[in-house]
């Protein structure tokens, strides 16, 4: 995985911060939402930005 690629343009959050979030004990994407903002703007990352914490809390 590619920990500096953005996943929201709008707060400039990348893979690497999703996947610190989760690390930190974030336990769904309400938690990750919360932590790092994405999403929150415009909305279009939602949809990655929900399927990479999936995968990353099923490796956890």
């Amino acid at each position: 995985m590619n920990r500096k690629k953005e996943i929201c343009s709008c707060y400039h959050v990348t893979k690497g911060d999703i996947a610190d979030a989760v690390e930190n004990g974030a336990e769904c994407f309400k938690d990750v939402k919360k932590a790092t903002k994405v999403g929150k703007a415009c909305g279009k990352c939602k949809k990655k930005a929900k399927k990479l914490t999936k995968k990353l809390l099923m490796k956890k």
